[in-house]
């Protein structure tokens, strides 16, 4: 972040802590007026600037912050009653308020610690709340029951101090200097440069002899293998997933041999820095059939749905084999972080690849559909 950049966020942050704090209990400056009116909702905003001493920006991310559990309250209750017509509405929802409620957290910690801030960081975060709030209330549309007005009333409300935020956070970096190069992204780091170019059988020595493990130190003490015949440590990809490590700030790496694997993988937020070797897209293949005509939601149709962050993967080929008359049916969801895939095939007939959030990179990819078959609102680069 270059110096101007940091500069311009002290600056609005002081202003804004300066505005407030001159403001009586029963009015405000006309210059945090001028500050909440640039935001989606001005009110909501002002609200808050008459009611603390806290700058706006930090106090609305805390308040943000609140509703967001609020909302998960409510959808982790027992008697949350809504009658789901598309199967798990409910489930994505819970899943991805969760990830935006750590997104704020992270958000709040790097604003807030002058050794982590980073606005390109806190602005991806918000954006995917932002994103996943959509989400949500798409797949409650055509959900029903008592508490469905409650549930997504209480969802907009919260989601407004996130909007608010983000706007705020455009206000502090605009007329920055820095200028977006097209160039590779910061990851994956060289030391995963090392992961994308090895070829390997499941020790990453690239020789298929099985007995060097060398090539892989430093990113986990073991690998895991998968294979459909038995020889590896799991038979399916999903144990292999379970058995990882939570919250792991190390690679870890599962390889997984030719095969056909027919089953629908999940890699949850708390999964993070997972890779996916495989040995070929044409060898190695993940098939699901899910799709919106069977009932599932877009979000939940995919074949591989990963929202760990920092996933990689390479020489896999992600399909989901439901076909036309099945509409939207999705090979590879992505709503994770820093993640990158390398030399893989991904095909459907519609909504293919769904790049839903967060930051993504996809290098030497095959991507075949035919409707809307790359879509979501990552800041993705192919």
């Amino acid at each position: 972040m270059s110096l101007s950049f940091q500069f311009q966020f002290h600056l609005l942050i002081l202003l804004l802590w300066t505005c407030t704090n001159q403001a009586t209990p029963n009015s405000t400056t006309s210059l945090t007026r001028s500050v909440c009116k640039s935001t989606p909702y001005p009110d909501v905003c002002l609200d808050i600037s008459s009611n603390t001493a806290d700058n706006i920006l930090l106090q609305s991310l805390k308040v943000a912050i609140s509703e967001a559990v609020k909302v998960l309250s409510l959808l982790g209750g027992n008697d949350i009653n809504i009658i789901e017509k598309h199967k798990g509405s409910i489930q994505d929802c819970h899943e991805l308020h969760q990830i935006t409620l750590a997104s704020l957290n992270k958000s709040l910690a790097r604003l807030t610690t002058p050794r982590t801030l980073n606005l390109a960081d806190v602005s991806a975060f918000l954006a995917a709340a932002v994103t996943n709030k959509n989400t949500c209330l798409e797949g409650l549309q055509s959900a029903s029951g008592p508490l469905k007005p409650l549930l997504v009333a209480t969802i907009i409300a919260a989601y407004k101090h996130v909007s608010n935020c983000l706007s705020l956070l455009s206000a502090a970096s605009s007329g920055s200097t820095e200028k977006l190069h097209k160039a590779l992204p910061k990851w994956p780091s060289r030391k995963d440069g090392k992961i994308f170019h090895n070829q390997g059988d499941g020790d990453g020595d690239g020789d298929g002899d099985g007995d060097d493990d060398d090539d892989y130190d430093g990113y986990s003490t073991n690998i895991l293998t998968v294979a459909t015949d038995g020889s590896g440590n799991f038979t399916t990809i999903t144990d292999a997933i379970s058995f990882a490590p939570n919250n792991s700030v190390d690679r870890v790496i599962i390889y997984i041999k030719q095969g056909l694997y027919e089953e629908n993988v999940e890699i949850p937020i708390y999964k993070t820095n997972i890779v996916l070797l495989g040995e070929g897209s044409d060898t190695t293949i993940i098939a699901g059939n899910r799709s919106v005509m069977d009932g599932w939601t877009t979000f939940r149709s995919a074949t591989v749905a990963v929202s760990g962050e920092g996933f990689l993967a390479r020489d896999i080929g992600f399909h989901n084999l439901a076909g036309p008359e099945k509409h939207q049916a999705v090979a590879l969801r992505i709503n994770a972080d820093l993640a990158a895939v390398y030399r893989c095939t991904i095909s459907s007939y519609q909504d293919t690849l769904y790049v839903h959030s967060f930051r993504q990179f996809y290098r030497e990819c095959d991507i075949y559909g035919t409707i809307d078959y790359i879509f979501g609102n990552a800041a993705a680069v192919f």
